[in-house]
Protein backbone atom coordinates (compact mmCIF):
# COMPACT_ATOMS: atom_id res chain seq x y z
CA UNK A 1 0.00 0.00 0.00
CA UNK A 2 2.83 2.13 0.88
CA UNK A 3 4.23 1.59 -2.91
CA UNK A 4 1.18 3.46 -4.44
CA UNK A 5 1.03 6.34 -2.32
CA UNK A 6 2.96 9.84 -1.74
CA UNK A 7 5.12 11.35 0.41
CA UNK A 8 3.22 13.38 2.85
CA UNK A 9 3.17 14.77 6.26
CA UNK A 10 0.77 13.23 9.14
CA UNK A 11 -1.08 16.18 10.92
CA UNK A 12 -2.37 14.99 13.98
CA UNK A 13 -4.95 17.92 14.06
CA UNK A 14 -6.45 17.25 10.35
CA UNK A 15 -6.31 13.84 10.19
CA UNK A 16 -9.57 12.99 10.99
CA UNK A 17 -11.00 15.61 8.27
CA UNK A 18 -8.63 14.12 5.73
CA UNK A 19 -9.85 10.33 6.27
CA UNK A 20 -13.01 11.17 6.72
CA UNK A 21 -15.50 8.27 6.44
CA UNK A 22 -12.85 6.05 4.37
CA UNK A 23 -11.27 2.94 6.27
CA UNK A 24 -8.26 3.18 3.28
CA UNK A 25 -7.05 6.63 4.29
CA UNK A 26 -7.43 5.48 7.96
CA UNK A 27 -5.14 2.74 7.56
CA UNK A 28 -2.92 5.22 5.89
CA UNK A 29 -2.75 7.40 8.36
CA UNK A 30 -2.44 4.73 10.71
CA UNK A 31 0.64 3.53 8.70
CA UNK A 32 1.96 7.63 8.93
CA UNK A 33 1.64 7.53 12.72
CA UNK A 34 3.88 4.42 13.33
CA UNK A 35 6.75 6.18 11.22
CA UNK A 36 6.29 9.16 12.35
CA UNK A 37 7.15 7.76 15.89
CA UNK A 38 10.44 5.52 14.78
CA UNK A 39 8.65 2.71 13.80
CA UNK A 40 8.29 0.25 10.68
CA UNK A 41 5.04 -0.28 10.37
CA UNK A 42 5.20 -3.21 8.84
CA UNK A 43 7.36 -5.34 10.94
CA UNK A 44 5.52 -3.39 14.27
CA UNK A 45 3.74 -6.20 16.31
CA UNK A 46 1.14 -3.32 16.97
CA UNK A 47 0.62 -2.59 13.46
CA UNK A 48 -1.06 -5.76 12.35
CA UNK A 49 -3.85 -6.34 14.10
CA UNK A 50 -5.23 -2.67 13.25
CA UNK A 51 -4.34 -3.79 9.54
CA UNK A 52 -6.94 -6.78 10.39
CA UNK A 53 -9.29 -4.50 12.03
CA UNK A 54 -9.29 -1.50 8.85
CA UNK A 55 -9.60 -4.92 6.30
CA UNK A 56 -12.56 -6.16 8.24
CA UNK A 57 -14.14 -2.94 8.57
CA UNK A 58 -14.07 -2.46 4.93
CA UNK A 59 -15.07 -5.85 3.87
CA UNK A 60 -18.03 -5.94 6.23
CA UNK A 61 -19.51 -2.88 4.64
CA UNK A 62 -18.82 -4.39 0.87
CA UNK A 63 -21.74 -5.48 -1.54
CA UNK A 64 -22.93 -7.82 -3.04
CA UNK A 65 -22.11 -9.50 0.56
CA UNK A 66 -22.27 -13.01 -0.56
CA UNK A 67 -19.48 -12.13 -2.77
CA UNK A 68 -17.50 -10.86 -0.09
CA UNK A 69 -18.06 -13.83 2.25
CA UNK A 70 -14.99 -15.86 1.38
CA UNK A 71 -12.75 -12.71 2.37
CA UNK A 72 -14.12 -12.09 5.55
CA UNK A 73 -14.11 -15.92 6.25
CA UNK A 74 -9.99 -15.56 5.41
CA UNK A 75 -9.91 -12.64 7.60
CA UNK A 76 -11.57 -13.60 10.23
CA UNK A 77 -8.77 -16.35 10.53
CA UNK A 78 -5.92 -14.39 10.02
CA UNK A 79 -7.34 -11.89 12.77
CA UNK A 80 -7.07 -15.06 15.11
CA UNK A 81 -3.46 -15.60 14.18
CA UNK A 82 -2.62 -12.55 14.66
CA UNK A 83 -4.19 -12.36 18.32
CA UNK A 84 -2.41 -15.37 19.42
CA UNK A 85 0.85 -13.98 18.27
CA UNK A 86 0.27 -10.08 19.43
CA UNK A 87 -2.87 -11.07 21.81
CA UNK A 88 -4.29 -8.07 20.45
CA UNK A 89 -8.16 -8.49 20.37
CA UNK A 90 -9.74 -5.49 18.28
CA UNK A 91 -13.21 -6.25 17.93
CA UNK A 92 -14.30 -5.39 13.65
CA UNK A 93 -17.63 -3.80 15.29
CA UNK A 94 -15.67 -1.32 17.14
CA UNK A 95 -15.37 2.17 15.60
CA UNK A 96 -12.30 3.49 15.30
CA UNK A 97 -10.87 6.71 13.87
CA UNK A 98 -7.71 7.42 11.71
CA UNK A 99 -4.07 7.93 13.16
CA UNK A 100 -4.06 4.99 15.69
CA UNK A 101 -0.90 4.01 17.40
CA UNK A 102 -0.63 0.53 19.28
CA UNK A 103 3.47 0.65 19.87
CA UNK A 104 3.74 -2.84 21.75
CA UNK A 105 2.33 -6.17 21.97
CA UNK A 106 -0.53 -7.09 24.19
CA UNK A 107 -2.35 -8.16 26.02
CA UNK A 108 -4.71 -5.27 24.52
CA UNK A 109 -8.98 -5.90 24.06
CA UNK A 110 -11.50 -3.67 22.67
CA UNK A 111 -15.39 -4.25 23.30
CA UNK A 112 -17.56 -4.04 20.11
CA UNK A 113 -19.54 -0.98 21.51
CA UNK A 114 -16.12 1.01 22.15
CA UNK A 115 -16.08 4.44 19.65
CA UNK A 116 -12.68 5.76 19.40
CA UNK A 117 -11.64 9.25 18.01
CA UNK A 118 -8.52 10.24 16.00
CA UNK A 119 -5.22 10.60 16.82
CA UNK A 120 -5.21 7.78 19.22
CA UNK A 121 -3.01 5.43 21.28
CA UNK A 122 -3.21 2.80 23.09
CA UNK A 123 -0.64 0.72 25.61
CA UNK A 124 -0.04 -3.03 26.24
CA UNK A 125 -2.17 -3.88 29.32
CA UNK A 126 -5.17 -1.83 28.40
CA UNK A 127 -8.57 -2.99 28.78
CA UNK A 128 -11.65 -1.36 26.91
CA UNK A 129 -14.46 -3.43 28.41
CA UNK A 130 -18.28 -4.15 28.81
CA UNK A 131 -18.98 -3.29 32.47
CA UNK A 132 -22.51 -4.01 34.00
CA UNK A 133 -24.04 -1.06 32.78
CA UNK A 134 -24.87 -2.06 28.67
CA UNK A 135 -23.05 -0.26 26.20
CA UNK A 136 -19.45 0.67 25.28
CA UNK A 137 -16.60 3.60 25.99
CA UNK A 138 -16.60 6.84 23.47
CA UNK A 139 -13.54 8.07 23.63
CA UNK A 140 -12.57 11.16 22.03
CA UNK A 141 -9.80 12.56 19.58
CA UNK A 142 -6.36 12.53 20.84
CA UNK A 143 -6.37 10.37 23.69
CA UNK A 144 -3.59 8.85 25.36
CA UNK A 145 -4.33 5.55 26.99
CA UNK A 146 -1.19 4.35 28.77
CA UNK A 147 -0.12 0.66 29.60
CA UNK A 148 -1.92 -1.40 32.13
CA UNK A 149 -4.94 0.90 32.48
CA UNK A 150 -9.19 -0.13 32.36
CA UNK A 151 -11.73 1.16 30.68
CA UNK A 152 -15.18 -0.28 31.54
CA UNK A 153 -18.59 0.55 30.59
CA UNK A 154 -20.83 3.11 28.81
CA UNK A 155 -18.21 6.19 29.94
CA UNK A 156 -17.29 9.22 27.56
CA UNK A 157 -13.31 10.06 27.53
CA UNK A 158 -12.84 14.20 26.50
CA UNK A 159 -10.74 14.83 23.83
CA UNK A 160 -7.31 15.26 24.61
CA UNK A 161 -7.53 13.57 28.00
CA UNK A 162 -4.62 11.30 29.30
CA UNK A 163 -5.37 7.68 30.95
CA UNK A 164 -2.55 7.15 33.46
CA UNK A 165 -0.68 3.54 33.62
CA UNK A 166 -2.07 0.96 35.75
CA UNK A 167 -5.72 3.50 36.32
CA UNK A 168 -9.47 2.05 36.06
CA UNK A 169 -11.36 4.54 34.71
CA UNK A 170 -15.99 3.68 35.28
CA UNK A 171 -16.60 7.28 35.03
CA UNK A 172 -16.15 10.19 32.54
CA UNK A 173 -12.92 11.86 32.14
CA UNK A 174 -13.35 15.57 31.06
CA UNK A 175 -11.57 16.87 27.76
CA UNK A 176 -7.99 17.77 28.31
CA UNK A 177 -7.47 16.01 32.07
CA UNK A 178 -5.79 13.22 33.45
CA UNK A 179 -7.30 10.06 34.81
CA UNK A 180 -4.91 7.94 37.60
CA UNK A 181 -5.65 5.53 40.33
CA UNK A 182 -7.73 2.69 40.81
CA UNK A 183 -10.64 3.79 40.49
CA UNK A 184 -9.49 6.59 38.60
CA UNK A 185 -9.67 10.68 39.96
CA UNK A 186 -9.20 13.31 37.98
CA UNK A 187 -6.21 15.04 38.37
CA UNK A 188 -6.58 19.66 38.11
CA UNK A 189 -4.93 21.02 35.09
CA UNK A 190 -5.08 19.89 31.91
CA UNK A 191 -2.53 17.12 30.40
CA UNK A 192 -2.03 18.23 26.20
CA UNK A 193 -0.10 15.91 23.99
CA UNK A 194 2.58 17.51 23.06
CA UNK A 195 2.40 18.94 19.40
CA UNK A 196 5.13 17.21 17.24
CA UNK A 197 6.88 18.68 14.29
CA UNK A 198 5.17 17.15 10.89
CA UNK A 199 6.94 14.34 9.99
CA UNK A 200 6.94 13.11 6.28
CA UNK A 201 5.78 9.21 5.99
CA UNK A 202 5.52 7.78 2.88
CA UNK A 203 1.61 6.61 2.48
Amino acid sequence: MHQLGRLVKYDRRNVKAWAGDSQWRALRADFARFRQHGYNGWVSEGFWPVVIYRLQRVTENARPRWLWAPTRTVLALVRKLVALVTHIHIDRAAKIGPGLLIPHCGPINVHRDTKIGADCSLFQGCTIGAGHIPGGAIIGDHVHIACHSSIIGPVKIGDEAMIAPNSLVITDVPAGTTAIGVPARILPGKWRARDRASVPAVL
